[in-house]
């Protein structure tokens, strides 16, 4: 092989610059929020089985939002309520914990909205109360 072989590549332009994601702006910019959520949620409810185990409702105080979805098996209407009364939004399950739980463990469960009170995971279940 000699250089005559070699392509001579100077007339190619190199890509100029790389698409960025920006923030939205307009109209649908407050929307955001609620998009991010409904995908992180999305992506939870795609790993799991279809339905829960057993007729009662499993215990899901103390644990972690993502362990709690979990246990419901990703089929159940849940409502997540901010345990600290700010009407904080979750962006970020597996930064929160829940407190309390409404239906109560052990009973019976009909799939019907379930309602977790949360806070993020380094605060108390007593700062709201």
């Amino acid at each position: 092989m000699n250089n005559t072989d070699i392509k001579n590549t100077a007339h190619i332009k190199p890509r100029t610059r790389i698409p960025r994601l920006r923030p939205p702006r307009g109209r649908l910019a407050p929307l955001a929020p609620f998009v991010t959520t409904a995908l992180t949620l999305a992506a939870l409810a795609a790993a799991g089985p279809a339905h829960a185990d057993g007729d009662t409702m499993p215990d899901v105080s103390g644990k972690g939002l993502v362990a709690a979805y979990q246990a419901l098996k990703y089929d159940t209407a849940v409502r997540l309520k901010d345990g600290r009364g700010a009407g904080r939004h979750v962006l970020w399950p597996g930064s929160w914990k829940v407190c309390d739980q409404h239906p109560k463990a052990g009973t019976p469960f009909s799939h019907r909205p379930i309602t977790l009170t949360v806070v993020k995971a380094h605060e108390s279940c007593d700062a709201g109360r």
